[in-house]
């Protein structure tokens, strides 16, 4: 018998959903950030309470700043050339958390497509028409996967919850709302964090883990970064362009630019800040973010990305040059679309 989720008919529609199966393989979007990485540690210490068996699989790997997240080593770097090259086959479902699209997974898609198992989601993100799920578990309300989590496994399990169930969660509630500084830091979100604090979460210690832990080549590489960038819209628009040159010139890696694309928005009067780097396949990844007046979920589904109002991404066509081209070009239309509604 499933006990009623608070007022939440799509938790419970998803408890309902995994009562069943016996196999549940958790994965995210590709270079898992701190919402993706606490949900899917938190949501498999809530199945496993069910008596599930329960996988983690990251691609590439999990950050090293995202470590204290899975102290029981529970999140396995891809590899399918070794143990994943038969991952396919393994779950009864393939849920994948935090990604609003089956495209997100990047080097999983292919086996996420082939998979016979039951394929669905759990995830806050805006989304039209979702595609690629045999069945789809979003609330865009929320303001983290780990919310979500949380209200899910809040009146299913003994208070209070394990304690590194509780302190993913709460790490996944403060990466989303940079650390409650977002406007989807709600009411409902504070409480929650409140309700994880009172079960033990150190808040300090929390946002030294995530945001104190960096390396030295990552702060010459946002030297760099902020060095070269560009401002256009009298200052209300600003950009970052790397290429994988800027990274080896500071010596630093992907895992680097964590939180980078923020930066442009503490200058006053920037209200979007956007970061573009170049793939090794010759695509380009953007990353947009919005002060507040603009929606760059917007502009990333011009690219066939999302995400949220305030937060998305996207992946254009190369080389970086045409790519910094298409996406001004559409921010600035959005821009100026927003201007003239007012």
């Amino acid at each position: 018998m499933i006990k009623e989720v608070g007022n939440h008919p799509m938790l419970n529609r998803f408890a309902a959903y995994l009562e069943q199966p016996r196999r549940i393989l958790l994965t995210t979007h590709e270079n898992p950030d701190g919402d993706g990485a606490g949900a899917m540690v938190g949501l498999a210490h809530y199945l496993r309470a069910q008596g599930k068996e329960v996988r983690i699989v990251v691609a590439p790997h999990l950050p090293d700043f995202l470590r204290f997240l899975d102290p029981d080593g529970w999140v396995e770097a891809l590899d399918l050339t070794g143990r994943h090259a038969d991952l396919a086959s393994w779950p009864d479902v393939w849920a994948v958390v935090d990604a609003s699209e089956p495209h997100r997974l990047g080097p999983l898609l292919p086996a996420f497509q082939a998979t016979r198992a039951a394929r669905i989601c759990l995830d806050h993100h805006l989304k039209e028409a979702p595609a690629g799920f045999d069945a789809e578990f979003t609330d865009p309300a929320a303001s983290a996967s780990a919310e979500l989590v949380y209200e899910l496994a809040a009146l299913r399990m003994p208070l209070p919850l394990p304690s590194p169930m509780a302190q993913a969660l709460y790490a996944g509630i403060v990466e989303d709302t940079g650390n409650f500084r977002f406007s989807n830091a709600t009411p409902r979100v504070h409480r929650i964090a409140a309700q994880l604090i009172e079960q033990g979460v150190d808040p300090a210690a929390t946002y030294r883990n995530l945001y104190h832990q960096g390396r030295l080549e990552k702060l010459r590489l946002t030297g760099r970064a902020l060095e070269r960038m560009t401002i256009q819209a009298e200052g209300r628009y600003a950009r970052i362009s790397l290429a994988q040159a800027d990274l080896d010139a500071c010596g630093a890696d992907h895992d680097d630019m964590e939180g980078l694309v923020n930066r442009p928005l503490e200058v006053k009067g920037v209200e979007v800040a956007c970061l573009l780097y170049a793939l090794p396949d010759g695509r380009v990844k953007a990353s947009l973010r919005s002060r507040e007046a603009v929606n760059v979920n917007a502009i990333c589904k011009r690219f066939g990305g999302g995400g949220h109002r305030l937060a998305s991404g996207a992946k254009l066509d190369g080389p970086l040059a045409r790519a910094e081209q298409d996406l001004d070009a559409a921010v600035l239309a959005e821009m100026a679309a927003g201007v003239s509604h007012v």
